[in-house]
This record gives C-alpha cells, structure tokens and sequence, in this order.
C-alpha cells in the first residue's frame, strides 16, 4: 500500500514535469522559428536593389538562401525534439524508480537503474518507429514539416516578387505614355518591395495555423506519447497493478472524446480506467493534453464492477451536450435517432454518413 501511494505521489510529479516540459519545448520551439524568420528578413533585405526592391533575376538565389536556412531550422528542430522525447520517456517511468519514490517519501522500487532505462529506450525505439493512421512514422512527419514551410515561403516569395515586377514595368510603361498608374496596379507595385516581400517570413512564427503551430502538434503529440508509452510499460511491472486511467488534463480546451473516454465503464474497473496497454484508448488523438494513471486492485470498488457498460450506454449516460461535444453535431443528431453504431464513434463524420445512407 505504501508503494503504491508513493508510486501515485510520483505520478503525479511526473505529470507535472511533463507539463513543464511541454511549455519549455513550447518555448524554444517560437524562439528557433523566431530566428528563423529573421534569416530569411536578412536574406530578402539583402536580395534587394538600390530601389529596395526584390528583382526578378535575383529571385532563384533566394529561394536557394530561403531552402537553406529552413533546413538549419529542421536539423535544430530535429535534434530539441529527440532530446525532448528522450527526457519525457524518463519522466514516463520515473515514477517506478528509486529515483521517483523517494523525491516523494518512498522507499520501494519497481524498477532498478538498468531496467528503467530499458524502458525508457523502448518508449523512444516505438516513438521513432510507430506509424499513425496516415502511414507516416516520425522522421516522415517532421520531413513534411520541413518541406511544408519550404513550399509556403517558396509560393508566397515568388508570387509577390513576380507580381511585383510585372506590375512596376507595366506602370512604368503607363508613366512613359502619360497616363495615370490605376491604384491597384500601385498595391501590386509595392508588393515586389523588399519590405512587404520580408513580411512574408511570419509565415514561420504565426499562431494561427503557421508552420510553428504545426511543429508544435508534433513535439506535444509524440513527447506526450514517449511518456505514455514508458509510464504504461513501468506500471504493468509493478505488483498489484489493475489498470490505466484515462485522465483528463486539467487545461483541457472543449468537449472531445477525451471526455468519454475518462467517464465510459467498458470494464468494469470504473470511469476511464482500462486493463491492457492495447485496450487503452491513448494517445486519443495528436496534440493530446491528457494524461494516464496507474491503477491498483484493491481502488475497485463493488460499484465499479457493476457498472460496466458499453460505449453508447456510456454516451447515453453523458447527456446530450457532453454527447455533441464527443461526437459533433451530426454524429450526435444520428446517435438520437438510433442510428449510431459502436464502430461509428471514433470514425469520419463522412465515413458515417455512408453507412447511415445505405
């Protein structure tokens, strides 16, 4: 019982240092787009003329000088990110360590140095290697991040500075004639400006939807998996284990499925909790904020036994307005209607409306 209650203890220290780890890997990740973007200001401000503009023949030089530094931006992106998913694995397991216990007051083990630092390599060995469902396994996903903000700042850059010169040698033309240069040919004009063409570099640092954004899904989903991966291979070493509990991180956003799958009874051991590592709905999708817990025997209550449920009597029991928030609008108007089947919770919405058509 003691061990147990410091193996909690320890848990919940780990979450919190994964927490910080999250907002520190958050952090460093801004700081490298940041100066990232600023290489590619210089590069642009140092492609332009004595009329500060970015000429057309000097266009591919650039986008070569623009390719090169978003490739030093991956192998820094690169490297944070093994030392990141490598730090959270052993906080994964720390909590069945010496090392974890006794920060807590603890004094037992689960695991000795060289065992947890087995369980450790292999949480990252399976972080490295594991596949989603769009086929792609890790070194695959963060190529796609590097030649994504290639493409972006490729497209954006060109465009303005084609457009721009086309439309300074069709005014120029216009002034030689004596006429008036119309204004939207003067905003296509300062477009090829090596100012406006700069501007272009937040592409790298926005919020909403830029390549900083995208790298952040990938460093919060696969550390968050190398975690859960550890964590779930240490508590299955350890005596009187019962199960996993899905938790729900306490800055978790809206309504998802996260929500059923911490309240759902599919086994009896009581609300989110599950027996195996493969019947253990997590990570329940990328960007996951949500943690797990060891659970022991002897926390299964009578109550919980007895309340084993399926997973649209779980969704029933919800309400309706948890219910819309787990399956969306549509989903849900078909779960009311009786319509829904077990296998059509964590599928498309396009996916279901097929088979709700036929």
């Amino acid at each position: 019982m003691k061990q147990a209650a410091a193996i909690k203890r320890a848990s919940q220290q780990a979450r919190n240092a994964m927490r910080e780890l999250d907002l520190q890997s958050v952090e460093q990740l801004k700081l490298l787009y940041e100066r990232s973007a600023e290489d590619v200001r210089r590069e642009i401000y140092a492609a332009a003329d004595a009329g500060d503009r970015v000429p057309e023949h000097r266009l591919r030089q650039l986008l070569q000088q623009i390719e090169a530094a978003i490739d030093r931006l991956g192998a820094e992106r690169d490297s944070m990110l093994r030392e990141a998913i490598g730090r959270a694995a052993e906080l994964g397991v720390r909590p069945y360590t010496a090392q974890g216990v006794i920060a807590v007051g603890g004094s037992e083990a689960v695991l000795e140095g060289a065992a947890a630092q087995r369980v450790s390599e292999a949480a990252v060995d399976f972080v490295v290697r594991f596949t989603q469902a769009d086929g792609l396994n890790l070194s695959e996903r963060v190529w796609r991040l590097n030649e994504g903000a290639k493409e972006a700042l490729r497209r954006a850059v060109a465009s303005a500075v084609i457009r721009g010169s086309s439309a300074a040698r069709a005014a120029q033309e216009l002034a030689l004639q004596g006429r008036a240069v119309p204004a939207t040919m003067q905003q296509l004009d300062r477009a090829g400006a090596a100012g406006h063409v700069a501007k272009l570099a937040d592409l790298l640092t926005s919020r909403d939807g830029g390549e900083v954004w995208k790298a952040e899904r990938v460093f919060r989903t696969e550390l968050n998996r190398a975690h859960g991966e550890a964590f779930m291979a240490g508590a299955e070493k350890t005596p009187g284990f019962s199960g996993f509990r899905f938790l729900l991180s306490p800055a978790h956003p809206e309504v998802d499925i996260c929500d059923l799958l911490a309240r759902q009874n599919l086994h009896g051991l009581g609300a989110g909790v599950y027996p195996t590592r493969e019947l253990t709905p997590w990570p329940a999708h990328p960007n996951t904020l949500s943690f797990l817990e060891i659970v022991f025997v002897d926390e299964i209550t009578p109550a919980d036994r007895a309340g084993k449920e399926t997973e649209l009597e779980a969704l029933q029991r919800l309400g309706s307005a948890i219910r819309e928030g787990v399956l969306g609008q549509k989903k849900a108007s078909y779960f009311d209607r009786g319509l829904l089947t077990k296998g059509a919770i964590r599928a498309t919405l396009r996916e279901v409306d097929r088979r709700v058509q036929r």
